[in-house]
């Protein structure tokens, strides 16, 4: 059965929404059957799809995220702690929040389809695509130079690419988000090794200047 793209039903939820009603992510994720969760992780990778993003925010939005996926695995309810997750939105039709939010799932959905989605429904398959959103969190966290391209946006890409083909039931787009998890753990690899290496290289330096600085 071809599920109900998430933009529609979100208005229908708006159009239902009683008066006085705060909308916020928890109630979001909640009222669309765990969909909206998926859209809070492209909401949150949006700011990183650049090259070289603001340093710092990355660790926030991947705490975020990680403790989405957390509630995923171990909570009967999925949701985000209520300090974070109960916050109001400016979810109203006439908010430019709203308005561009709308139109990039519009967007979105136009791109993304459900197709060759049997084996998504897994449960296994559920477990594995929120360890490795876990993971690609995790890589936000990680306390990479800022200076150093692409590492807040390659998992970003990633991220964005697995939540949009898990919510849309798009099996192609979920194996691209496969891809760019895989050269993203690469491409983290190579940085890795090459800053082990200027360590080796660089360690007499490196711990001359530490006992200076003691």
């Amino acid at each position: 059965m071809k599920p109900i793209p998430l933009s529609q039903t979100l208005n229908t939820l708006l159009d239902e929404l009683p008066e006085g009603q705060k909308v916020t992510v928890n109630w979001m994720i909640s009222k669309t059957g765990g969909r909206g969760i998926y859209l809070v992780f492209i909401w949150l990778s949006l700011p990183f799809v650049v090259p070289v993003s603001l340093p710092g925010f990355s660790v926030v939005v991947g705490l975020i995220q990680l403790c989405l996926c957390w509630s995923m695995l171990f909570d009967d309810v999925v949701q985000l702690p209520r300090f974070i997750g109960d916050r109001p939105l400016p979810l109203n039709r006439e908010s430019r929040f709203f308005r561009g939010s709308m139109k990039f799932l519009v967007w979105l959905e136009r791109l993304v389809k459900p197709r060759k989605s049997e084996w998504i429904r897994w449960r296994s398959i559920a477990i594995l695509n929120t360890l490795v959103l876990a993971f690609l969190a995790f890589l936000l966290v990680c306390p990479v130079p800022g200076v150093i391209p692409f590492t807040n946006s390659l998992p970003s890409y990633a991220i964005i690419a697995i939540a949009a083909g898990v919510m849309e039931e798009d099996g192609v787009c979920l194996s691209i988000g496969y891809i760019l998890f895989l050269a993203t753990c690469v491409y983290f690899a190579f940085i890795a090794g090459g800053i082990i290496t200027l360590l080796n290289r660089y360690y007499e330096d490196i711990l001359f200047w530490l006992q200076q600085m003691i």
